[in-house]
């Protein structure tokens, strides 16, 4: 694509610029990243993309402040509500939904989940916006469910932030494997979302 120092379309300059850039930092990373690449991608001039972001890191904050707050949020509580209001009679039921479902939301974000694996670690600031616009509301809400399996008799009762440690790392374990660590091995994700929902429910099964 040629290369144009002056785009007639701002607005969609700007959206070539911030699809170019998820594709170049998902695959090496916000560090490895050039911006001569991104610029390449998108078919503008490198001065372009700095008119618009004054530096690589006000492009990162572009990039994931948006997704967190308009994609990942709305998506996690649109999808999480519909889970809870759904009266799974067994806990491995709505273990199956619920991971099928992420798995499936994961999967139309693969750049941007990649991303933001990539930088959460690093940025304090950033962890803060996940959890303001997502965890300080998600975790009550599947805390509730969890207690609802315990008033069941379904799972042992441990302290419900433990159980959903435990259940967090089995199941965004695996979605993490499958879409950002190996994402070309043969998975059957039928077959490993039943086999971690069996270890997990043998090991949350009441004594």
């Amino acid at each position: 694509m040629a290369t144009r120092e002056d785009d007639p379309e701002p607005v969609r300059g700007v959206e070539r610029i911030v699809r170019a850039a998820i594709e170049v930092i998902a695959e090496r990373g916000f560090r490895g990243a050039a911006t001569s690449e991104i610029a390449r991608r998108a078919g503008v001039a490198e001065g372009t993309i700095f008119r618009h972001f004054k530096t690589k890191q006000l492009l990162l904050d572009h990039i994931l402040e948006p997704f967190v707050e308009r994609v990942l949020a709305p998506i996690a509580f649109r999808d999480l509500h519909r889970l809870i209001d759904t009266d799974y009679p067994d806990f491995a039921d709505f273990l199956r939904a619920f991971a099928h479902n992420r798995l499936s939301v994961a999967r139309e974000h693969v750049p941007a989940l990649r991303i933001f694996l990539q930088e959460v670690p690093l940025s304090a600031e950033l962890r803060a916006m996940v959890f303001r616009h997502i965890g300080c509301h998600v975790f009550p809400e599947l805390l509730a469910v969890i207690r609802k399996y315990q008033a069941r008799g379904q799972i042992r009762n441990d302290p419900p932030e433990t159980v959903l440690r435990i259940l967090m790392s089995a199941l965004g374990g695996y979605i993490i494997t499958r879409l950002a660590i190996l994402p070309d091995y043969p998975w059957d994700d039928d077959l490993e979302i039943e086999r971690t929902i069996r270890v997990v429910a043998r090991g949350l099964r009441p004594d």
